[in-house]
């Protein structure tokens, strides 16, 4: 079992950390003000909870599942069933065309990660938007590396049907 680490070393971790939480919220809600009153709740949850933390994850884990559970919390107590927002996907393109043709693309993929259910959209903004491997993703959300795996193949699948590509296998003959 790791050992507690002290006061100054968890205050120095959560301003390191704080960009990619703020980041991860606001793919999570969609809204900046929203997204910030998420982490600051998630912050003062994890100061006041510091002595609980003992290095068997990695801060950031440990952190973005605070702002999971936090999110989560707050859903729930507004009954919120609006989709996630899930902020910007793809890269624009250098031509007007391009550009045009990315950003319909981008809001194709975007109503479909907002139609998943809960924990498809989590693990698909964890692993493709914050770019977490699966181990991580799964303690995040406190399951398994298989059912990170599961969910991360459905919403694949969900979002390459909802843009028109056919992930059909081709039959061997």
């Amino acid at each position: 079992m790791a050992r507690p680490i002290d006061k100054s070393t968890v205050d120095r971790l959560v301003v390191e950390h704080l960009p990619v939480a703020l980041r991860f919220a606001l793919r999570l809600v969609g809204d900046p003000h929203v997204a910030e009153d998420v982490v600051q709740e998630a912050l003062c949850r994890a100061l006041r909870r510091w002595p609980t933390y003992r290095g068997e994850a990695s801060f950031r884990t440990w952190l973005l599942q605070i702002v999971v559970n936090v999110d989560r919390d707050r859903r729930r107590s507004q009954r919120d069933t609006r989709p996630m927002p899930t902020g910007q996907i793809l890269s624009v393109g250098a031509s007007p065309v391009e550009h045009a043709a990315a950003e319909e693309l981008h809001g194709e993929i975007r109503a479909a990660i907002d139609r998943l259910p809960t924990r498809q959209r989590e693990v698909a903004l964890l692993s493709l938007g914050e770019g977490l491997p699966a181990r991580e993703v799964a303690q995040i959300l406190e399951t398994t590396e298989a059912n990170v795996h599961a969910c991360l193949h459905l919403a694949r699948k969900h979002i390459a049907r909802a843009i028109g590509v056919d992930h059909a296998r081709k039959e061997t003959t």
